[in-house]
């Protein structure tokens, strides 16, 4: 048993400092990408809100966790991280990106139906339609609200744009603040929300934040476009108000997918402006493939 805990701590510290490398990026990308900040400036806002965000509101997530998993055993849960960790490393090595949170929740699912539990229906059936609802409303409200931003010209536009820089480094800690309330939330419930278990996840915010984080900054504030301050604040307003709402129902909601069709439904709002849209599908495809496969791997596994 002893082992058994020790092994469930060392997982939890793993998938955390996978997850706050890669979605770091989410949360700071923007800001770094508008040049407000350096990186490194960035990576402390950045896992300064996932701590705080995980030390607040994570222990929600245990809800999500016991609907999607009813009555999981130790060793239920350190298979589940273990798996949901394998494909999360193996998506990266082939550079499909994938959500381990979303690969987590299909896991869980896959585990519990094999196990003669099966998750609440209506609760999965909330979790599925908000993953598909979010992103659409993400988009719509970034195109829409820079578009209207945009159709007047501030009287003082050096105050606006000091207005703007302030409210981009605020608004990147409450991105990553919900991020750790609802993501990272999400990982160490599975692990069992225990003091360890939280001990762990911070040592691997700040692992994770200064040394996996990098590339994947440099691909949200560079391969999509070079922000202008309007993008970048109000997608991280957008992307905070979404994920926060979610976390608020303990519903399991990627940072990536409401940032990234922020990101690109603010580009879009430019007629003259070149957006890649190629960034945005890969990413869009790691939705539909994390869990999808993570719930079949259960299935088989459970």
């Amino acid at each position: 048993m002893l082992l058994l805990s020790i092994a469930l701590v060392v997982l939890v510290f793993l998938a955390v400092m996978l997850v706050a490398g890669n979605n770091l990026s989410a949360c700071v990308g923007p800001v770094v990408g508008a040049r407000i900040v350096t990186k490194r400036f960035g990576v402390v806002v950045g896992a300064a809100g996932f701590s705080a965000g995980l030390l607040v509101q994570g222990s929600g997530m245990t809800e999500s966790v016991g609907t999607l998993l009813p009555n999981a055993s130790p060793i239920l849960r350190a298979e589940a991280l273990l798996v949901a960790i394998i494909i999360f490393i193996i998506a990266y090595k082939i550079r499909v990106p994938m959500s381990l949170s979303m690969a987590l929740v299909g896991l869980l699912a896959g585990l519990s139906i094999a196990g003669d539990s099966p998750a609440n229906g209506f609760y999965m059936g909330e979790v599925v339609f908000t993953w598909v609802l979010v992103p659409l409303i993400a988009f719509g409200l970034a195109y829409g609200l820079i578009r209207l931003v945009n159709r007047s010209w501030p009287t003082n536009l050096w105050q606006r744009l000091q207005v703007y820089k302030v409210l981009l480094i605020v608004t990147s800690f409450t991105t990553a603040y919900v991020t750790g309330a609802n993501t990272l939330g999400m990982i160490v419930a599975t692990g069992g929300f225990d003091v360890a278990s939280v001990l762990a996840a911070l040592a691997a915010i700040f692992a994770g934040s200064f040394f996996l984080s990098e590339g994947a900054i440099r691909r949200v504030s560079q391969e999509f476009f070079l922000m202008r301050y309007a993008n970048a604040a109000l997608t991280l307003v957008t992307s905070t108000v979404l994920v926060e709402a979610a976390t608020t129902f303990n519903i399991p909601l990627s940072i990536t997918q409401t940032t990234s069709t922020a990101v690109f439904g603010a580009g879009l709002s430019y007629r003259t402006k070149f957006v890649s849209a190629k960034p945005f599908l890969k990413v869009a495809v790691g939705w539909v493939i994390a869990p999808l496969l993570s719930f079949v791997i259960g299935l088989l596994i459970g």
